[in-house]
């Protein structure tokens, strides 16, 4: 029996399209996109109803799952339609703009017993799920980690919005919020500096934020996001270091392919390690997919996506307060 799918939001649902397409025994029963050139552009690629809304989606087909890839802000209406209807549900990040947003999404799914699947692929990289298994079973506890995270422009209204996207702390830097979380667990503060520094016309928004997070285990993460680089330019890379490994893990912006460790015992020999599928878009999607035939809980959980946006939401604080916040 196939698992039957619908993607909402044609920009990055494309890519969502294209793994859902290539897991077998998946069904896409349709699309949704406010643009009608979008939409037809989509029913050509993969052969597939799209509509204008999704309320016109659910009066034609009932999926299976559905992924929710619109602005943020769209996010709690989307996940209580579908929920109502019986439709799990993998959500892109931010989760949502607010705490109270994310909260009520977490009760109407728990409410109609429906999966919240909030998209941090990060934790499906390849790169990092290796690290992670490693760290548990023979490098140790993470110590301290220096993360380069800074994407090009973007040009998109809603991604600046305070009320939808919430600028780069909130909607791109919440995947390295949300991984460091996942290594090193519970976050005890933060400290940010930065600002509006180059896109000033959506001042008054933070446009770049270094910041450290201290964790409750005593370990320590410095960050560098927001716009700090272009496209052609951009990269990813995060040292991690316990007290028997040092590990690096590099890439362009968003693909993480390239992984090299020393086991400081012996530091002198450098492991070297490379990935395909290195985004985890690929692992995240078929996870979705196990998780609906097989009824399980999935790996990240809603209340993983309440948790990152609170880190996130303090580290704008901080920023802007110039203070250590406490979560």
């Amino acid at each position: 029996m196939s698992v039957k799918v619908a993607v909402v939001g044609l920009g990055i649902g494309k890519v969502h399209l294209e793994h859902y397409s290539e897991i077998k025994g998946v069904e896409i029963v349709g699309g949704v996109d406010i643009n009608p050139d979008v939409r037809k552009s989509v029913e050509k690629d993969y052969g597939i109803k799209c509509y204008n809304s999704s309320e016109e989606l659910l009066r034609n087909v009932i999926p299976d799952g559905v992924s929710i890839c619109t602005p943020p802000d769209t996010h709690l209406y989307l996940t209580k339609i579908c929920a109502e209807k019986g439709v799990h549900i993998l959500c892109e990040k931010p989760m949502a703009p607010s705490i109270k947003d994310c909260e009520k999404m977490i009760e109407i799914c728990k409410k109609n017993k429906v999966i919240l699947l909030i998209g941090f692929k990060k934790r499906f990289a390849p790169a990092y799920r290796f690290l992670k298994e490693k760290f548990e079973k023979e490098f140790g506890v993470p110590k301290s980690a220096v993360v380069k995270f800074g994407l090009g422009r973007v040009g998109n209204g809603w991604f600046w919005d305070e009320k939808s996207g919430g600028g780069p702390v909130i909607e791109n830097a919440v995947h390295m919020v949300d991984l460091m979380h996942f290594f090193f667990g519970d976050v005890e503060s933060v400290y940010g500096v930065g600002g509006n520094l180059f896109m000033h016309q959506y001042a008054p928004q933070v446009d770049t934020a270094l910041f450290v997070m201290r964790f409750k285990n005593g370990g320590v993460a410095s960050i560098g996001s927001g716009y700090l680089s272009e496209w052609g330019f951009a990269k990813e890379e995060v040292m991690i270091s316990t007290e028997k490994v040092v590990c690096e893990v590099k890439g362009p912006f968003d693909s993480p392919k390239y992984l090299e460790y020393i086991k400081r015992e012996s530091p002198s020999s450098i492991h070297k390690k490379t990935f395909p599928d290195a985004d985890g878009f690929k692992d995240e999607i078929k996870h979705f997919v196990d998780c609906i035939k097989r009824k399980q809980i999935p790996a990240v959980d809603s209340e993983a996506g309440l948790y990152a946006l609170k880190v996130c939401l303090a580290i704008k604080k901080s920023v802007r307060s110039g203070k250590v916040v406490y979560l």
